[in-house]
């Protein structure tokens, strides 16, 4: 009752305005340069982009649509939809098809896109709600708002208010065709070169420039011309499904460098220079690369100058991390700078400036340059760690079985075999700390982090005084939930480039906790509280307080900000502690846990809605999406993405681990130990309530199979009717919990 009561509640308040009343600068101009990156920005081939990188602010920036790497049609076409899109032209490696774009066709009263019921068509497969369009119509809007404040005022006898006569979008080159068309893929303003710059200005206070120039290799550099690898099953999403998976490799396509680069990027800055000699004084500047050029994805710069803006870093809302935005934002951004509304159908926010008195475009530059490394170094080695975790995992789980349920002299081996597989999590964890992808050779460094973490941690857990009873279990539970939470609490920067975490080149969370990390980390809390051996009232309160503070470091918005976690963690938690504490699960118990979770996470999203829009995180984003009406698009995407993992490389320990429970449940049955019970009741109830509300689906119980199956069966031990190994016996002159 109290979840309904505050989803009631979250209905009857007041929508957060989106408007912003008065215009930040009486124009904009957005110059979009596909393939753009930020090692092609130089002091001496390209000085007005340095200029602007030292000038004004900066970040890098995702430019995820609908694939592994969006080409320029799809980034153009997504830039007048504020949401991810998609184009219609074959998506190649090289994106030589979605590099040709045809200009809009001349109707004698306006321009028009030509195919445009074809953009639309393809986009209506996908469950991001695309609408194409959405920048010109929300400026279209905001001019009949115009007049409709000025005929009320006439009516009422008083002074109009002063007329914005350009909000529209204007379009300069084929590719801002495709940005600046509205809903029926017609254009306000359009012309193929700089030279109608100023005219462009005139009529719209929203100018978008395509200088005609993609920054990439040439064809006779490139790997690979002809594939989609969509046909290959990395990406399926451009021919009508969504992508599932945070990592893709597409086909290890390397595109090596080639001097065209530096030609085209000098291009590019030649156009640049003109926009800049054009611009009024007070009108703002963006140049940003709007694209990848070939596969595989990658970061790319925005440069943003103009009144108002200061020299420092650009964030936003949708990334919560300085130095980070997305390719939406920059639409919003657009109509935040000339005072219009920002309608629902835009997914991205208004950017905003962090200051910084020390900012230089060296400085900048080489940050971006190494954002980027690591983003697409962690996007290199994260598919061999995720098929290594899993196949490995599947042995592991039923090394698990053997050990306690089956018989067998080698319980020993077993028993470090476990704890060194479920090390391997914590390990990626601490391979985020030092910079890895800076390495000569970054696959060889983050695995040897690996190693060593492992190394490390199982023989830390093998000393005499560690591996009595369950003391090997407090110790990597409790270095895996320290991490996280020191990480969560310091920035959330470890996992960010690491497979644990999501490169930022996909565009999914660029802060907080991800899904791979909450797995582990919940997975380690429950071990947690239901293996420390309390005595007397803190066998209450003790796993009440840790329930209580890892639910802040889940779901907090200045921490954690995962709503799903939030929602399974409170769940998993209410349940392994009523089994902790003697109770027996019921209906009643599963209706109080479900109830209890879900007002909390009703709270939490009210509460994050309640916040200034620049301030919210998902969360609250998504109490928005219920009121607006998109969230059933929202809830149908993750959906379709957790179903999709069930033939990726996670699902194959989460398998594995399923049948080895019932092998061990069959010979073990009944668990007969309280603690042993609320961890089995826990774990599975992170992994089944994970996979169903995350869009990361079968690797949430892999991951928190990976971490905590291992643990238990130690916690379990062997089959009291066999031998049992030198630390089952030391455990009985230990607190033991089970």
């Amino acid at each position: 009752m109290a979840g309904l009561a505050a989803a009631a509640a979250a209905l009857a308040l007041p929508q957060p305005a989106q408007a912003f009343e008065e215009p930040e600068a009486a124009g904009i101009v957005i110059v979009g340069v596909p393939g753009l990156t930020w090692s092609d920005i130089d002091e001496s081939v390209t000085p007005n982009l340095w200029d602007l990188a030292d000038q004004g602010a900066s970040a890098a920036m995702s430019v995820r649509t609908l694939g592994s790497w969006t080409c320029p049609e799809a980034g153009w076409i997504s830039l007048g939809a504020g949401e991810r899109a998609g184009g219609v032209a074959p998506r190649d490696a090289q994106c030589s098809a979605q590099s040709s774009l045809q200009p809009p066709a001349d109707t004698g009263e306006g321009w028009t896109v030509e195919g445009w019921d074809a953009f639309i068509e393809a986009n209506s497969a996908f469950n991001y709600g695309a609408r194409l369009g959405s920048l010109a119509d929300a400026l279209a809007e905001a001019a009949l708002q115009q007049e409709a404040a000025a005929a009320e005022a006439e009516a009422e006898g008083e002074s109009a208010p002063e007329m914005n006569p350009g909000s529209c979008v204007a379009g300069i080159g084929n590719g801002a065709a495709l940005a600046a068309a509205d809903t029926e893929g017609r254009i306000a303003y359009w012309a193929p070169g700089l030279e109608s710059l100023p005219e462009a200005m005139a009529a719209c206070d929203v100018v978008i420039v395509d200088p005609g120039v993609v920054v990439g290799d040439t064809a006779d550099h490139a790997p690979d011309t002809t594939t989609d690898y969509d046909q290959l099953g990395e990406d399926d999403t451009e021919v009508g499904t969504e992508e599932t998976s945070p990592v893709e490799d597409a086909g290890e396509i390397e595109p090596e460098a080639d001097p065209v680069r530096a030609a085209a990027a000098q291009q590019a800055d030649t156009a640049v220079a003109e926009v800049r000699d054009a611009l009024p004084e007070d009108w703002r500047l963006i140049v940003a690369g709007i694209s990848d050029a070939s596969a595989p994805s990658s970061l790319h710069p925005v440069l943003y100058t103009g009144p108002g803006v200061e020299r420092g870093e650009l964030t936003s809302s949708t990334t919560g991390r300085d130095g980070y935005i997305q390719l939406t934002d920059l639409t919003a951004t657009a109509l935040a700078v000339v005072g219009a509304d920002i309608p629902a159908t835009v997914a991205g926010a208004p950017v905003a400036v962090r200051p910084d008195e020390g900012h230089t475009a060296a400085g900048a530059v080489a940050k971006g340059t190494d954002e980027t490394a690591a983003s697409a170094a962690n996007a290199d080695v994260s598919p061999n760690f995720y098929w290594s975790l899993s196949f490995t995992g599947v042995l592991v789980m039923f090394l698990a079985a053997h050990y306690t349920a089956g018989k067998d002299r080698f319980r020993r081996t077993a028993r470090t075999v476990l704890i060194a597989f479920s090390t391997v999590p914590v390990a990626a964890l601490i391979a985020g700390i030092p910079p890895w992808w800076r390495a000569d050779h970054p696959k060889l460094a983050f695995w040897g982090l690996i190693a060593a973490g492992v190394i490390i941690l199982t023989t830390a857990v093998s000393l005499p005084w560690t591996r009595q009873g369950v003391r090997p279990v407090l110790i990597i539970a409790g270095v895996c939930a320290g991490l996280i939470a020191v990480d969560q609490i310091s920035g959330a920067t470890w996992p960010l480039h690491t497979p644990m975490g999501y490169t930022a080149q996909a565009g999914a969370r660029f802060t907080g906790l991800g899904n791979y990390a909450f797995s582990v980390f919940a997975a380690a809390i429950l071990l947690l509280v239901c293996f420390i051996p309390w005595r007397g009232r803190t066998r209450v309160w003790g796993p009440l307080a840790i329930g209580v503070c890892s639910v802040i470091i889940v779901g907090a918005p200045m921490l954690g900000r995962d709503m799903g976690g939030t929602l399974t963690l409170v769940a998993a938690g209410i349940l392994c502690c009523l089994k902790l504490w003697g109770r027996r699960l019921s209906l009643g118990s599963l209706a109080l846990a479900g109830g209890i979770a879900f007002a909390v996470f009703a709270v939490g999203g009210i509460l994050d809605y309640l916040r200034p829009e620049e301030d919210q995180t998902h969360l609250g984003r998504f109490v928005g999406s219920v009121l607006d009406g998109s969230a059933q698009l929202i809830l149908i995407r993750k959906a379709r993405a957790a179903l999709g993992t069930i033939d990726e490389s996670m699902a194959f320990i989460s398998f594995a681990a399923l049948i080895a429970a019932v092998l061990i449940w069959r010979v073990r049955a009944p668990i007969r130990t309280s603690p042993v019970a609320a961890a089995v009741v826990g774990l599975t109830t992170v992994a089944v309530i994970g996979g169903l509300v995350n869009d990361s689906g079968m690797a949430i119980p892999g991951f928190t199979a990976a971490l905590g199956f291992g643990l238990l069966a130690v916690a379990v031990g062997p089959r009291p009717d066999t031998p049992a190994p030198i630390e089952a016996e030391e455990a009985t002159k230990a607190p033991a919990a089970t």
